[in-house]
């Protein structure tokens, strides 16, 4: 980014070298809980709608804490909460004390990507932000791919040491970012007392009369049920326990995700910086409901041929990827008063702990109980609806917002707010 801020640039080193630890342990969550740990597909499933049920009682706290205080002080309490908790999940057993250990896990992440997409918006000046985004969505992926990469080669889940490991060099992967904020990043100037947005304390029910807002995250749960939301838990139970893939091959297939997040990211964001917000984030999930329908065949196939439609599969995911987290994050950035990012950013982080309530629950009731191919039809399905369903989310926008051709006609400022 070569109009960045230093401090920009570093936050997004930072970023990028948790998510290497991140990527290290995210591809085997599910096979450390239903194999390593031997709790059982349907029980892994709902560990993960737990979960989910943490991250919604911890989003609106988030919210106004990221208001209250800012963003550096947040995010260092969560790195070292998140360091301590995933650190600790290698060496736990039973389903009672993994949910506990979870559950630090989910409050220690919570405030990381709204978090550091709200230190960045008050880094880097608005027409940047998106772009600012996107390298954060890139470095993050980055760092999901080369972890997943490295972890493919070390795991064995007959060996439950090799994933001990693994999380502990995640912890410290965690330390070392919050390490860069304590030391090399200063936390951005706080607005003056004559900005009239200082004067108001700010409340979620500001953000609730927002019909923007609202309509967002109802998009955004319904696209994430569908697609973020069973990335983790039904791709990966569908690939591992219907089509038969090793374990292993889903550190290649999160790679081969990353990958092309990481090589195709600055490319969609410029080919499509003219499109509507709204209509990239429609092909966004369109592009999910493929992406499902070619891991759906792995089934049909041989072991190398399933793998194949694993790999690929995942890998047209993150086409979808690279147009969702940089414009959504940007559109919301774009609605939101000074005042209020920090809760606009973590409403953003709604949609994924209500996605991750109710997709991963769906795949291991479906899933879990033998009715693969269901599971299968039930998200092509579903991803097409949300992505019919978010290009009417233009009608409550302004032109300038929705980044549409008539608003530079006109010269509307994209930073308008209604």
């Amino acid at each position: 980014m070569p109009h960045s801020p230093t401090q920009a640039r570093r936050v997004l080193a930072g970023f990028a070298f948790a998510s290497l630890g991140n990527g290290l342990t995210l591809p085997f969550l599910y096979v450390y809980m239903a194999q390593v740990q031997d709790l059982g597909s349907s029980t892994a499933g709902w560990m993960f709608a737990w979960m989910g049920v943490v991250g919604l009682a911890a989003a609106p706290g988030v919210g106004a804490l990221l208001d209250r205080f800012g963003p550096r002080p947040v995010l260092l309490a969560a790195l070292f909460v998140e360091s301590a908790s995933i650190g600790s999940l290698g060496f736990v057993d039973g389903t009672v004390p993994t949910m506990a250990v979870l559950a630090g896990v989910v409050v220690g992440a919570s405030p990381l990507w709204p978090g550091t997409t709200t230190l960045l918006a008050g880094m880097v000046p608005a027409e940047d932000r998106e772009r600012a985004y996107g390298f954060a969505f890139l470095g993050l992926n980055a760092g999901i791919g080369v972890g997943g990469l490295v972890s493919a080669f070390l795991i064995d889940v007959d060996r439950p040491e090799t994933f001990q490991v693994l999380y502990l060099c995640d912890a410290v992967a965690y330390l070392v970012y919050a390490a860069v904020l304590a030391f090399l990043v200063r936390s951005p100037a706080r607005p003056t007392e004559d900005d009239p947005d200082s004067a108001t304390a700010g409340s979620w029910g500001e953000v609730l009369r927002d019909r923007r807002a609202v309509a967002l995250v109802a998009c955004g749960v319904l696209a994430v049920t569908f697609g973020y939301g069973q990335l983790e838990a039904g791709a990966t139970a569908y690939a591992v326990d219907v089509a038969g893939v090793p374990a292993t091959a889903l550190g290649w297939a999160f790679a081969a995700n990353a990958a092309v997040i990481v090589c195709g990211q600055v490319i969609l964001l410029r080919l499509t910086s003219r499109w509507r917000r709204t209509t990239a984030l429609a092909c966004a999930v369109l592009t999910w409901s493929l992406a499902w329908s070619v891991l759906a065949v792995a089934d049909l196939m041989p072991v190398a041929g399933a793998v194949a439609a694993v790999v690929i599969g995942l890998a047209v995911f993150g086409l979808g990827e690279t147009l969702w987290a940089p414009i959504v994050t940007g559109l919301a950035n774009t609605i939101a008063p000074d005042h209020l990012r920090g809760r606009y950013n973590a409403s953003l982080g709604l949609t994924l702990t209500l996605g991750q309530i109710l997709g991963p629950a769906l795949a291991g009731s479906l899933i879990g109980s033998g009715h693969g191919h269901l599971w299968a039809f039930v998200v092509i399905g579903g991803t097409l609806t949300a992505g019919l369903v978010l290009t009417r989310l233009r009608f409550l926008l302004t032109a300038a917002q929705d980044r549409a051709p008539e608003a530079e006609a006109s010269g509307e400022p994209v930073a308008e707010r209604i």
